[in-house]
């Protein structure tokens, strides 16, 4: 009797230490670092950070040590193997992950010539995103960074917390809509009338377009002709100045949209990008990069993080539209805001590869780089350039090809133009699925027609800031 009575009780204890233990699990999520990914170039770095689930996020920063660091609430680093990270930047020297205390893990950048950076989350993967911007003409890295000795060690993950108190980054799913993000929404549905820019080109060349590699010798070339043939402001001699990253959206593995017939969206945007990025750099002189020259897959991360590399004037995304109804067609571009269009969040979510209930949270989430686009007038920039490029865009394809549809310029979140600290758009050219389009996207005329008119809606744009007559002057003398 007394045995059975000792062997309820023990089974009592253990289904109450059971339960205690799934109500915790419940209240208090587990998340974990699944890998640490990074994009360097000389003067910015692009670190993303892949965890198992999303959890609560704080900052905080050493100035004098020239060390950020980040805490993961309710995280456990034990699974990730690489504790630190070496990667011997002139910007950032090392990562490294630590488990600060039981339920706290803690990322720490130790950082050298930088001037500013941005974190922020991005779903699917769950990630944190930190772009850090370096200073200009800092010398390159050395090959060996200095060595730890016992009479100067290195900082321990613990040894941060001399650091203020952390500022809260991620903490809830509701942040409301900053004032200035709202006016982008009335601004973006009334363009505004765009001046005109001359159209005419100069001689071609023959150079290639090689990923992400800069083509000095292109702008050289078309500088000379500029000087040559008098390039006056306002017109070709000022392109020479600005540097454009082409992005053909998808690759790789992912294919995109698909039409019934098989007409991949990856396969189409990258000739209409080839043909894009050979314009822009033989008729308008631009120094041109793209994220890629063939079928290859690139991160949606790491596409932002080429065009900060280089130091890029603009960047423009190149997609094709798919829709359930195979009698929706037409053109549209996109740049980066707040969106209550649900047609703009099916877009979005489509190309983003989340559902639209993600795309709503993750919306949220960003109000904070949204702002910051509003206060740096990235996001007018990046309003305007979109308009020059769809403009153009109706203009010249509906004088060739009866029945276009005039979409508009909207605005979305994507994640590809996350990140872009220059002006940046998202042209979705026509609409695979519609069997119309999806017949002019199989020619190389209609293709070739889209990149000409993206092309020139460019130039125009570049044509019309501010600062168009003090390149064009400038230019003849750029070393």
């Amino acid at each position: 009797m007394r045995r059975r009575f000792l062997l309820i009780i023990l089974l009592v204890c253990a289904a109450l230490v059971c339960y205690h233990g799934i109500s915790r699990a419940a209240i208090t999520p587990v998340t974990q670092i699944k890998d640490i990914r990074y994009f360097a170039s000389k003067d910015y770095v692009r670190v993303v950070i892949d965890l198992v689930s999303f959890t609560n996020l704080k900052k905080g920063e050493l100035k004098d040590s020239k060390k950020i660091y980040f805490d993961l609430e309710h995280a456990s680093s034990l699974s990730f193997m690489k504790k630190t990270i070496d990667v011997d930047n002139s910007i950032i020297k090392r990562i490294r992950v630590g488990q600060f205390d039981k339920d706290t893990v803690r990322v720490v950048m130790d950082l050298d010539n930088f001037e500013e950076y941005k974190i922020f989350t991005l779903t699917n993967p769950d990630r944190v995103v930190v772009d850090i911007y370096g200073t200009r003409d800092i010398p390159p890295a050395a090959e060996n960074i200095e060595k730890e000795t016992p009479d100067k060690p290195s900082a321990t993950p613990a040894a941060v917390m001399e650091a203020k108190e952390p500022e809260i980054i991620k903490e809830s799913k509701v942040i409301k809509e900053p004032e200035v993000i709202k006016e982008a929404a009335k601004q973006s549905e009334k363009p505004k009338e765009l001046e005109k820019a001359p159209e005419k080109g100069l001689e071609k060349g023959s150079d290639t377009v090689k990923p992400a590699e800069k083509t000095h010798e292109a702008a050289d070339t078309g500088r000379l002709k500029a000087k040559e043939q008098g390039g006056q402001p306002g017109g070709d001699a000022l392109i020479a100045r600005k540097t454009i990253v082409i992005d053909p959206g998808h690759g790789g593995h992912d294919p995109g949209a698909m039409s019934k017939s098989g007409l991949k969206e990856k396969d189409v945007v990258l000739d209409i990008s080839l043909m894009l990025a050979k314009i822009l750099k033989e008729k308008y002189y631009f120094e041109v990069y793209m994220t890629r020259t063939d079928d290859t897959f690139i991160s949606l991360d790491e596409r932002t993080a080429i065009a900060n590399g280089k130091r890029a004037d603009m960047f423009v995304s190149i997609h094709a539209n798919a829709n359930n109804s195979p009698s929706l067609r037409g053109i549209e571009t996109y740049f980066l805001n707040f969106s209550n269009s649900d047609e703009a969040l099916r877009v979005a979510a489509r190309e983003n590869a989340i559902s639209i209930k993600q795309m709503k949270e993750v919306q949220s989430d960003l109000g904070l780089i949204l702002a910051s686009l509003a206060r740096e007038s990235k996001r007018d920039e990046s309003l305007h350039l979109s308009h020059y490029i769809q403009k153009s865009l109706i203009s010249k394809i509906g004088k060739k090809y009866k029945g276009v549809t005039d979409h508009g310029v909207k605005q979305a979140l994507f994640y590809v133009l996350v990140g872009a600290s220059m002006p940046a758009a998202l042209v979705e050219v026509s609409y695979i699925t519609n069997c119309t389009e999806e017949r002019l996207l199989n020619t190389d005329d209609y293709k070739k027609v889209l990149a000409e008119s993206i092309a020139a809606g460019i130039n125009k744009y570049v044509s019309s800031l501010p600062d168009a007559t003090q390149y064009a002057k400038a230019s003849p003398h750029r070393k």
